[in-house]
């Protein structure tokens, strides 16, 4: 009876132990650790240029591509919304910069005709733009590079705090699983060692 108590608890903390200690490697050490002629550091910190190029592969090709983010913003509703933002600067703007001895009928119908026809120009000129942002000739801009640059200035310590943050569920499960298995690998040996 004792055998088959100790031997499945045993494992289950050996399971469970190696996998806390696996997960810690992946951040520790976070500098170079030099021992007997080997090297330790975490995966993370010793790969995270790595990591950093490979994020920024995947935010670029596969999470948020740069033509559909331009093709998000240029949806009408927000061609619409820009476009009366526009037009209440700029009127406000350009009547503010008239000559204070023009009468105010005369500037509100100057404003007028300038809120009118940037209405009518702003959609074509947004259209152009957007246009000018999916060419070749447009802004090459990567979200995926910010984010690499982001991950690369990160503090180490700052780094394995935020990714121990998003998958602390995650890397507590798998260190129970780790119980687990090892507990019913030690009820196998158990039965085995008869």
């Amino acid at each position: 009876m004792f055998r088959w108590l100790l031997v499945p608890l045993i494992g289950a903390f050996i399971g469970w132990f190696t996998n806390v200690l696996a997960i810690r490697l992946l951040f520790r050490p976070l500098r170079p650790w030099s021992f007997l002629g080997w090297t330790l550091q975490g995966l993370i910190p010793r790969r995270r240029q790595e990591i950093a190029s490979s994020v920024a592969e995947v935010i670029d090709k596969e999470l948020l591509p740069w033509r559909e983010i331009v093709q998000g913003l240029y949806r009408p509703e927000i061609e619409a919304r820009l476009t009366e933002a526009v037009v209440q600067v700029a009127g406000r703007r350009f009547i503010e910069r008239l000559p204070s001895f023009l009468p105010p009928k005369v500037k509100e119908t100057i404003a007028r005709l300038l809120e009118n026809s940037l209405r009518q120009e702003l959609p074509a000129a947004l259209r152009e733009l957007e246009e000018l942002l999916l060419s070749s000739r447009g802004i090459n801009f990567s979200l995926g590079k910010l984010a690499a640059r982001k991950i690369n200035s990160l503090d180490l310590e700052q780094a394995e705090k935020i990714i121990l943050q998003v998958a602390s569920r995650e890397l507590r499960y798998i260190e129970l699983v780790g119980g687990v298995l090892g507990f019913l690998i030690g009820l196998v040996q158990a039965a085995l060692l008869r």
